[in-house]
C-alpha cells in the first residue's frame, strides 16, 4: 500500500518530495488539512452574517406602530389608561384563580391590582390644576346650548368636591396627614358620590347632546340646494359625533355602577363585576386616546 502511494512521487534536487506534476506533497497535505479545519468556523461566520442581516432588515425603517405605542403611554390619559386596565382586568383574574383554588395566585394577583389602584389615585393628586384648566377654558368658550352651559358647570362643581376629598382620603390612609379612620372613610364614600353626581349628570348632558346630533341630521335632509360633496362632508361629521357619543355613552354607562358601588356603605356589589364593568371603561377610553394620539 506504501508502494502504491509513493509510485509517482520522486525527489527534486533539493531533497523535496514531489508528485508527478513537481508539486510538493506536503503542501499539498497541510493545503487539504486547513481547508478541512477551517470548513466549520466559515460556516458559523455565514450563520452570523445571515443573522445580522436578518436583524437588519427587521429593524430597517420606521416603525410606526412602536411609535404610536409611544405616543400613547407618553400621554397623560394614555399613561393612565393602561393602568386603568391593569387595575381592574386583574380583579377578573382575581376570580378566576379563586374559582380554580389558585388560592397563593389569586392573593398575589390582588395585591397587584391594589397597588395599581392607589398609584392611580395617587397621580390624581395633581388633577386639580388641569381641572381648573379645563373649567377655566370651559368658560371662555362655553356651548352653544344654555342646556349644556349649565350642565357643564354642575358637573364642574361635583368635580372641585371630588378631587379634594379623594386626596384627603389617600394622604390620610396613608398617613400623611392626621386624619381619624372615620374621616378617611367618610372622605372616601364622599368624593365617590360626588363622582356618581357626575355620573348622573353625564347621563342627562349625553342625552342634550344626542337631540343636538339627531337636529342636525335632519337639518343637513331638508335644507335647500347643497353641493353633494359638501353634504357628504356634513354627514360624515355628524357620523364621527354620534360614534363618539356612543363610546361616552358606554364609557358613562359602566362608571354608573360603579360609582354607585363605592357610594354606598356595606355594598354587596361583587368584585369580578367590579373588574368587568372597570375594564369595559378603560377600553373604550384607551381607544378614543389611541385615536387622539394617532
Amino acid at each position: 500500500m506504501s508502494d502504491k502511494g509513493t509510485a509517482d512521487n520522486t525527489l527534486d534536487a533539493s531533497g523535496v518530495l514531489v508528485n508527478g506534476d513537481n508539486e510538493p506533497v506536503c503542501e499539498k497535505r497541510d493545503m487539504d488539512n486547513t481547508d478541512k479545519h477551517d470548513n466549520k468556523p466559515v460556516k458559523k461566520l455565514r450563520g452570523n452574517h445571515i443573522l445580522a442581516l436578518a436583524l437588519r432588515r427587521m429593524f430597517k425603517g420606521p416603525a410606526p406602530t412602536l411609535d404610536h405605542i409611544i405616543r400613547f403611554l407618553s400621554s397623560g390619559s394614555g399613561h393612565d389608561k393602561f393602568w386603568m386596565i391593569t387595575q381592574y382586568f386583574t380583579k377578573i383574574i382575581v376570580w378566576l384563580y379563586a374559582k380554580r383554588g389558585l388560592k397563593s395566585a389569586a392573593e398575589r394577583v390582588r395585591i397587584l391590582s391594589g397597588l395599581v389602584a392607589d398609584y392611580r389615585i395617587m397621580i390624581r393628586l395633581v388633577g386639580l390644576a388641569p381641572m381648573a384648566q379645563f373649567i377655566r377654558y370651559g368658560e371662555q368658550y362655553p356651548a352653544q346650548s344654555r342646556v349644556l352651559r349649565w350642565l357643564d358647570r354642575a358637573m364642574n362643581l361635583s368635580l372641585v368636591c371630588y378631587y379634594p376629598l379623594e386626596h384627603a382620603y389617600w394622604l390620610g390612609a396613608h398617613r400623611i396627614i392626621p386624619l381619624s379612620d372615620k374621616a378617611v372613610e367618610n372622605a372616601g364614600y364622599w368624593s365617590c358620590r360626588f363622582w356618581a353626581v357626575w355620573v348622573a349628570l353625564q347621563f342627562v348632558h349625553l342625552g342634550e347632546e344626542y337631540r343636538r346630533i339627531t337636529k342636525r341630521r335632519k337639518n343637513i335632509f331638508i335644507q335647500g340646494k347643497i353641493d353633494a360633496v359638501k353634504m357628504q362632508e356634513e354627514l360624515d361629521a355628524v357620523e364621527a359625533d354620534t360614534k363618539s357619543w356612543k363610546i361616552q355613552l358606554l364609557i358613562n354607562a359602566c362608571y354608573f355602577p360603579l360609582t354607585m358601588h363605592w357610594s354606598i356603605r356595606g355594598s354587596t356589589f361583587p368584585d369580578v363585576a367590579v373588574g368587568c364593568f372597570g375594564t369595559v371603561a378603560a377600553l373604550a377610553q384607551a381607544y378614543n386616546v389611541w385615536n387622539a394620539t394617532a
